[in-house]
């Protein structure tokens, strides 16, 4: 078992799927529903709305640029596209995530390929 803090659908998946769990039929693998909730499990977000992840926020103050990795929440998931492919996007928050989340989004419409599960990715 790993100590991991934050986990997306597909480390999850993963960490699974490396137990070599067995059922009536033999392996989990082999399981026609386990497969079907891997399948539906890929075709949705990758990070889930209530779950923790760092977003890097970059400033410029005297000229001089920092950037620090923030702990934040998903409050909000959406399905965007390019011509060429479509993606997921997620509002963050600091707020802790509550039913209908009334507090403040810090920043939206971000891409899933700039989150992290670490703040040292």
């Amino acid at each position: 078992m790993t100590d991991q803090k934050h986990w997306s659908i597909a480390t999850a998946l993963e960490q699974i799927n490396s137990c070599g769990f067995e059922c009536q039929g033999g392996p989990l693998t082999n399981n026609a529903a386990y497969r079907w909730l891997i399948d539906a499990a890929k075709a949705g977000p990758e990070f889930w709305p209530g779950q923790g992840v760092y977003f890097e926020v970059t400033a410029e103050a005297a000229g001089e640029k920092m950037s620090r990795w923030v702990h934040y929440y998903i409050v909000g998931c959406r399905l965007d596209s390019s011509s060429e492919k479509r993606f997921w996007v997620y509002d963050l928050s600091n707020d802790p995530p509550r039913p209908y989340h009334y507090g403040t989004v810090q920043h939206r419409w971000v891409s899933g390929e700039l989150l992290s599960l670490t703040d040292k990715p």
